[in-house]
């Protein structure tokens, strides 16, 4: 654009780029106050867009050597931006180009001189769009929003993670709903089974009456077990925790019944920030968990990212084939100073509550090892330093990987204990992307595959005297909680909402019973042999848990 004054513009995108970042710091702020801290941690990828520098200068280039309008130079560099998550094939990556674009059109807007607009919410109602950004479902009014169906998006996207924290359901990925739903009609929503019902019939709604009544009831009993124990009808005792990413989940954590918290996800306190969290900050961060948890023990994740989890403050490195990439032990083992950081507060906090810590996606008896050789020079350091710790701090071991299966018996000689991971452990052994929704309906734990390295990992602890737990999203379904007590699962991790609904599961049943159960499931060929034959059998016992119609 010849003639284009680059002085102006430029201080025109300065201009725009101070008032997108006023604009989402206001609508963080109100997501915290509606949500918690930890929600308004959604808009932070596209704060942290408006601060690389890298990015903003191909912007600028742009301008000043190309003879380019803001918006033109703007548009450009976040095309060039998006190409190589475009390209990549990952569901979730794909996911992420939401935040490119309503940082886009956010700039888009402000050079232009244009307001968003958004619908007015008047009462409550079933949120019906193409797709929504972070910073627009910052702005909504969420206490008037009943449900969303959206045309794009899908499970792991910021949307279906609000409505969870919500306890409202969501049906997103429908390609064409916004189209074909118009305002104002009725709707019935089976975000569980993904059903929408566009004016339902009168049976429909007697259906969803019933089911919903039916679903209160069965929340107010579960909550009367609050403080009963997570054992069978016989007295075998399981260990029932709590998953959690930030110190406020553990009420409800508690709230619920769980004896402890079985997954601390530390890369969130990692997430939160621009940059990376110091030792101190760390220190802080852990002991505000332990605080929060009391008496009850609590088990660290050493930080987990790459694959599905990326920290730019770590300049992380896009990969086309991400979960088979640098991620978990490989990505701490390669950064060295960013593990010893994180064990240095990770041990100092045992000083000040009952914890253990577990590592990430171990593959074989050598990354376990280096992560003990680690761990030895912070004890020395520490202790020379002269800084409380325990020096007896369990150190266990994620399996998540079919080589961590094979390998269990050589592992359980090296460590305290084992928690299965089995979202990756599934996905690993089914040759599934649980991101990719083609394909993830395939994810399946109950599959006899996944059983059988399950019983394998379980056998090989208990040989070797260590107890093995389950944190994994197979502990949150009541019908893989019983086959996992079957197999011989000694503490089962859920998360805080369904700590209530396993508990019922588990005291549901003798351990004779699950027992028979989980060798039967053994014998059978595909999974959904074994969901019939649990769904049938548990039936009696669980029905009004599972939100079946019958």
């Amino acid at each position: 654009m010849p003639g284009t004054d680059a002085s102006a513009e430029t201080q025109r995108l300065e201009t725009a780029l101070l008032s997108t970042r006023e604009e989402l710091l206001e609508l963080q702020d109100q997501l915290r106050a509606r949500l918690g801290r930890e929600h308004a941690t959604i808009l932070d990828a596209q704060l942290l867009i408006l601060e690389d520098e890298d990015f903003l200068g191909e912007v600028r280039s742009g301008i000043e050597k190309e003879d380019m309008g803001a918006e033109m130079a703007f548009t450009r560099a976040m095309a060039e931006a998006l190409i190589p998550l475009d390209v990549s094939g990952d569901a979730l990556f794909r996911e992420r180009m939401v935040d490119f674009r309503d940082v886009e059109q956010r700039v888009l807007r402000a050079l232009r001189g244009r307001a968003e607009t958004l619908p007015e919410i008047k009462g409550p109602c079933i949120l019906v769009a193409r797709e929504l950004t972070p910073s627009q479902t910052a702005a909504l009014d969420l206490s008037l929003v009943q449900g969303f169906v959206l045309d794009e998006g899908g499970q792991t996207g910021h949307t279906a993670i609000i409505a969870r924290s919500l306890g409202v359901p969501a049906v997103v990925g429908l390609k064409q709903a916004s189209r074909e739903i118009e305002d104002g009609v009725g709707l019935a929503i089976d975000g569980g089974r993904g059903h929408v019902f566009v004016e339902p019939d009168a049976p429909t709604r007697k259906r969803f009456d019933v089911r919903i009544a039916r679903r209160k009831q069965a929340e107010n009993r579960l909550l009367t077990m609050r403080e009963a124990p997570a054992e069978t009808t016989d007295g075998h005792r399981i260990e029932l925790s709590a998953n959690i990413e930030l110190p406020q989940e553990i009420p409800l954590a508690r709230a619920n019944g769980a004896r402890g918290v079985g997954l601390v996800r530390t890369e969130y306190f990692y997430f939160r920030s621009s940059h990376l969290p110091t030792e101190e900050e760390q220190l802080q961060s852990y002991r505000e968990v332990l605080d929060s948890v009391g008496d009850g023990d609590v088990i660290f994740r050493a930080l987990d990212v790459g694959g599905d989890k990326l920290l730019a403050a770590m300049g992380g490195v896009r990969e086309y084939n991400p979960f088979l990439g640098v991620r978990g032990a490989r990505f701490l083992l390669r950064n060295p100073e960013i593990l010893q950081t994180q064990l240095r507060a990770l041990y100092r906090a045992s000083a000040l509550g009952s914890m253990k810590l577990m590592f990430p996606m171990i593959c074989d008896v050598e990354e376990l090892r280096a992560f003990h050789s680690h761990c030895e020079r912070v004890r020395d350091a520490l202790t020379r330093e002269g800084h409380a710790f325990d020096p007896d701090l369990d150190l266990g071991v994620m399996i998540e990987t079919p080589s961590a299966v094979a390998m269990a018996p050589e592992l359980a000689q090296e460590c305290d204990f084992f928690s299965l991971g089995t979202n990756d452990l599934t996905q690993y052994l089914l040759a599934v992307d649980r991101t990719n929704a083609r394909v993830n309906y395939l994810a399946r734990p109950e599959h006899p595959a996944v059983l059988r390295a399950i019983r394998d990992t379980i056998k090989a602890g208990h040989e070797a005297g260590i107890w093995v737990g389950c944190c994994g999203e197979m502990g949150s379904n009541p019908l893989w909680a019983i086959l996992l007590v079957g197999l011989g699962i000694d503490e089962i991790s859920t998360n805080a909402a369904a700590v209530p609904m396993i508990k019922k599961a588990i005291r549901s049943v003798s351990i004779d019973q699950a027992r028979t159960w989980a060798e039967e499931a053994l014998t059978m060929t595909t999974a959904d042999e074994v969901e019939r034959s649990m769904r049938m059998r548990s039936k009696q016992q669980l029905r009004e848990f599972l939100g079946s119609d019958d």
